[in-house]
C-alpha cells in the first residue's frame, strides 16, 4: 500500500496532467509568425549556418541569447523536421519542471500535499499555455521554476560549482528573455542572505555573466552593433513611446492606476484576484517563522510594486510570465511551511474554474495550410531553385505589420529553395506577394518592402488562387 501511494498514485497523477495538458495539441496550435521566424531560424542552424544570438526583443536593437534555438535544433533534427516534434518536447519540458518540483518537495511533505502543491504550478492558467507551445516569451518557465526549486529547498552552502551552475541556468533564463531580470536579481539577493559564507555569491554571479557569452561575442564581431542601435542611435524610445508594435497594448501612466491595470493582468494569468494573493500572503507572513519564506513572500509584493512602475509603456502579457511564476511559487512554499496546507486545496479551486478551454479549439491558422501553398509554388515551378526570391505575406489575422512571411520561408527553405532574406529586397528578382484579403489591392501596397523591390515592378503581376489564399507572383 505504501510503496501504491509513493510510486503508482504520482505517476498516474501526472499522466493524466499530460493527457489533459496534451490534449489536441497538435490541431490547435496556431502558426504564429514569431514561431515561425523561429523555426525558420532553428532550421538554418541545422543546414549548418549557426548564430549567436535568438530572437529579437522588443525593446530597442537587443537580441535574446541562441539558447532557445539550440535546445530546439537536435529535437527538430532528429524528428526529420516534423513540427510537431517542438509541440510535444516543449510540453515535456512544462510536466518535467513539475515533477522535479514534486519530487525535491514530497521528501518533506507527503504525497498528497507535495502533489495538490505541484497541481497549483501546473493549472496556473500562464503555464498551461506556456506549456502548449514553444516561445522565447515562456519556454523558459519550467528552467526558472527547476532554478527556484534547487535555491530553495536544496542546501547550496559550500557548493560552489553547484552555484555557478545556477547561475549560468539564471544566465541562460535572462539571456532567453530579458523580462526575467528582476526574479534574478531576487534571487541574487536572496542567496546573498542565506549562504554563510557571502563571498560564495561570486560564483552564482560568474555563472550568470558567463551564460551572456555568444552575446558578447557577437556585439565585439559587429562593432557592438546592439548598444549602438539601443542607446547611441535610441531606439528604445520606440518602446518607451509604445511605436515600434502596431496596435501594441500599453500601460498607464499612473503607477497606481497601473497597478489596477496589472492586478486584471495578474488575474487572468494565477487564475484568482491579486488581491486574494495579497491577503493570504499577509495571513502565511504571520504564521511563518523562517525569514526565507517570508522574503519570498515579500519579494513578490516588490515585483508587483516595480512592474507596476516599468510596465508604464508598452505591455505584453508574456512580461509578467516570470512574476507570476514567482508569485505561485511563493504562495505554494508559504502554504506548505505552515499547518493550513489545506489553503493549497482553495488555491487549486479557483484555478481550475479558470482553467483556459479555448486551449483545445480547432486552430484557424496550421503550418498544413502554408506548406501546402509552398507546395503549390514549387510543384507548378512558378520559382528555380537558385532563382533570387523574396516574399510578403499579407494576413488577415495579423494585417500587414508583419510583412516577411516565415511562414512561407520556412517551407521553402526546407524544400531546399532558399529565399534572401528580409533585408534584401532590393536584390531579388521575383516577389511573391501572397494574401490571405482576397479583395487586397497590391497597387497599394506601400511599404519598406515593396520600396526596395522597386513599386514600379509590381504594377505587372500573374495571379494565382491557392488554397484559400492569392498569389501576386512578380518579376523584374
Amino acid at each position: 500500500m505504501k510503496t501504491l501511494k509513493k510510486y503508482f498514485v504520482p505517476f498516474f497523477v501526472f499522466l493524466g496532467v499530460a493527457s489533459i495538458l496534451s490534449y489536441k495539441l497538435f490541431s490547435s496550435f496556431t502558426f504564429h509568425p514569431d514561431f515561425a521566424r523561429d523555426i525558420y531560424d532553428i532550421l538554418t542552424i541545422i543546414q549548418g549556418k549557426l548564430t549567436l544570438i535568438g530572437p529579437k526583443l522588443s525593446f530597442g536593437g537587443i537580441y535574446s541569447g541562441p539558447y532557445y534555438y539550440y535546445l530546439f535544433v537536435p529535437i527538430l533534427y532528429l524528428a526529420n523536421l516534423n513540427l510537431n516534434s517542438l509541440l510535444a518536447f516543449n510540453l515535456f519540458l512544462f510536466i518535467f519542471g513539475v515533477i522535479f518540483f514534486y519530487l525535491i518537495i514530497s521528501k518533506k511533505n507527503g504525497v498528497f500535499y507535495s502533489l495538490i502543491a505541484s497541481l497549483v504550478i501546473v493549472f496556473t492558467p500562464f503555464y498551461i499555455l506556456g506549456a502548449r507551445g514553444p516561445w522565447n516569451g515562456s519556454t523558459y518557465l519550467p528552467f526558472l521554476l527547476i532554478l527556484l526549486t534547487v535555491i530553495y529547498f536544496i542546501d547550496i552552502n559550500g557548493k560552489k560549482l553547484i552555484l555557478f551552475a545556477l547561475g549560468f541556468l539564471g544566465g541562460i533564463i535572462v539571456s532567453i528573455h530579458l523580462v526575467n531580470i528582476p526574479v534574478i536579481l531576487l534571487i541574487v539577493i536572496y542567496l546573498f542572505i542565506i549562504l554563510k559564507n557571502k563571498k560564495e555569491i561570486v560564483f552564482f554571479i560568474f555563472g550568470l555573466f558567463i551564460a551572456f557569452t555568444p552575446l558578447l561575442l557577437f556585439e565585439i564581431k559587429h562593432d557592438f552593433i546592439m548598444i549602438k542601435n539601443t542607446f547611441i542611435v535610441k531606439s528604445y524610445k520606440t518602446f518607451v513611446e509604445n511605436n515600434n508594435i502596431p496596435n501594441a497594448v500599453s500601460g498607464k501612466k499612473n503607477i497606481f492606476d497601473n497597478l489596477v491595470f496589472l492586478s486584471d493582468k495578474f488575474k487572468e494569468q494565477i487564475g484568482f484576484s491579486i488581491l486574494l494573493f495579497v491577503a493570504m500572503s499577509i495571513f502565511l507572513i504571520s504564521n511563518l517563522k523562517a525569514k526565507k519564506e517570508k522574503f519570498l513572500l515579500y519579494g513578490s509584493f516588490g515585483l508587483i510594486v516595480f512592474f507596476a512602475v516599468v510596465l508604464r509603456y508598452q505591455f505584453g502579457n508574456h512580461y509578467l510570465f516570470p512574476v507570476s511564476l514567482f508569485l505561485i511559487f511563493s504562495l505554494v512554499v508559504g502554504i506548505l511551511k505552515t499547518k493550513y496546507k489545506l489553503l493549497l486545496i482553495v488555491v487549486l479551486v479557483f484555478e481550475l474554474f479558470s482553467f483556459p478551454k479555448n486551449i483545445f479549439n480547432q486552430s484557424t491558422r496550421t503550418a498544413k495550410t502554408f506548406e501546402d501553398r509552398v507546395d503549390y509554388v514549387i510543384n507548378n515551378k512558378l520559382i528555380k531553385q537558385g532563382e533570387a526570391f523574396n516574399v510578403i505575406q499579407i494576413s488577415k489575422d495579423y494585417t500587414t505589420y508583419i510583412p516577411v512571411g516565415h511562414e512561407y520561408r520556412y517551407f521553402f527553405r526546407k524544400n531546399n529553395y532558399l529565399p534572401k532574406t528580409e533585408f534584401e529586397y532590393k536584390d531579388s528578382d521575383t516577389l511573391l506577394i501572397f494574401s490571405e484579403l482576397r479583395d487586397f489591392n497590391i497597387s497599394h501596397l506601400n511599404n519598406w518592402e515593396t520600396r526596395e523591390f522597386g513599386l514600379k515592378n509590381i504594377k505587372k503581376y500573374t495571379k494565382y488562387e491557392i488554397n484559400g489564399a492569392i498569389l501576386y507572383l512578380v518579376k523584374k
